[in-house]
């Protein structure tokens, strides 16, 4: 039999430990739901592939790689 619970977060190690040691259950790893930062991430990262397409169809110019670095590195300073 397959039991699929929902547990909040900050219960989750304890419920884990709870059924770990019940002899012969079998634990799947907890999958994960996206958060809003995930799903960001995902579309920003999707946005970033159109892009690269653009460029590589010669519908947008590209920029030199190390002009980008500059640019990553200053908003890494300036903790964006």
């Amino acid at each position: 039999m397959e039991i699929v619970l929902e547990v909040p977060d900050k219960d989750v190690a304890r419920v884990l430990e709870l059924v770990r040691g019940i002899k012969r259950v079998k634990v799947k790893s907890p999958s994960k739901t996206p958060t809003a930062a995930d799903l960001r991430l995902m579309e920003s990262l999707r946005e970033a592939g159109r892009e690269l397409a653009r460029i590589k169809r010669g519908e947008k110019v590209g920029r030199p790689a190390d002009e980008l670095l500059k640019e990553l590195l200053a908003d890494q300073k300036d903790g964006v």
